[in-house]
């Protein structure tokens, strides 16, 4: 009868229906967070989203393992604070740190000078001064300038300690605020990545008002690294890891990546 054939139709419909939620359910989710400042071209907020070639690295790597990842842009610290816990699988973009290492697994190499296959990029980091300044940069870190401001819970903050200079690192969430404080009181420096700081300097409210020193400061490598809280096995990070290196081999699929970024105004991100 009629409605026997729309009950049959009813149930054939069901049962696709849960097959297609079992599916879907058993594809392996992963959750991390990522520092919400803006970091141009790595990291940034583009319409409330995150954005930037990590993003896209990681995304990409995601879809080759089949996996569903989901990124959370977060004040730096919080971010470090929901790694430990467990409370999110892992941190994108974050540099190795012996003390993160305690609670972070990294790819192979992250701690060493040799080339990390997973690693998502290297960046370099800059020093910033006033156009007033006189000040050239060297390669001494004990004449930058004080106090250096960096923004809070950043590593390179530390890696300046190291060298006997007074860093300004707890009143700051972003670069934007540490380049603000420069401009305004004309004293000190910012140390940034290269990549940021042009990208500020074309910005209405910093240009003509400072300058990008062209010796680099320090070159790091960033990773996507993985809480020892996390569920993820060791086979399942190494899966994830393997396929972000994939991604980095292929050189003309991330120049392309870069390609795509466009962002004119960044200080229009952090008002979010």
């Amino acid at each position: 009868s009629e409605m026997c054939i729309r009950d049959r139709l009813l149930t054939i419909a069901v049962c696709l229906l849960s097959f297609s939620f079992s599916a879907f359910a058993k594809r392996e989710r992963v959750v991390l967070c990522t520092d919400r400042s803006y970091w141009y071209p790595f990291v940034f907020i583009n319409s409330y989203k995150p954005d930037g070639l990590y993003v896209d690295i990681v995304k990409d790597a995601a879809d080759r393992l089949d996996w569903r990842v989901s990124i959370r842009p977060m004040d730096w610290k919080k971010c470090l604070r929901a790694v430990e816990t467990g409370s999110v699988d892992g941190i994108l973009g974050a540099s190795y740190k012996a003390k993160r290492a305690e609670f972070l697994y990294y790819p192979l190499n992250a701690e060493s000078k040799k080339i990390a296959p997973a690693r998502l990029s290297s960046a370099e980091y800059v020093v910033v001064n006033t156009v007033g300044s006189k000040y050239t940069y060297n390669g001494d870190v004990k004449t930058i300038p004080q106090p250096v401001r960096v923004p809070r819970g950043y590593s390179v903050a530390d890696d300046l300690r190291k060298g006997g200079i007074e860093v300004d690192d707890k009143s700051s969430r972003g670069d934007e605020v540490t380049l603000m404080k420069l401009a305004s009181s004309g004293k000190g420096s910012v140390v940034t990545l290269r990549s940021v700081a042009k990208k500020y300097m074309s910005s209405p409210a910093f240009k003509g008002k400072l300058k990008v020193q062209s010796k680099t400061y320090k070159s790091k490598d960033y990773f996507l690294a993985i809480s020892k809280a996390s569920d993820l096995t060791q086979e399942k990070r190494d899966a994830l890891w393997g396929a972000i290196g994939a991604v980095n081999d292929d050189v003309d699929l991330v120049a392309e990546y870069l390609s795509l970024i466009h962002i004119s105004e960044p200080t229009r991100l952090l008002s979010i």
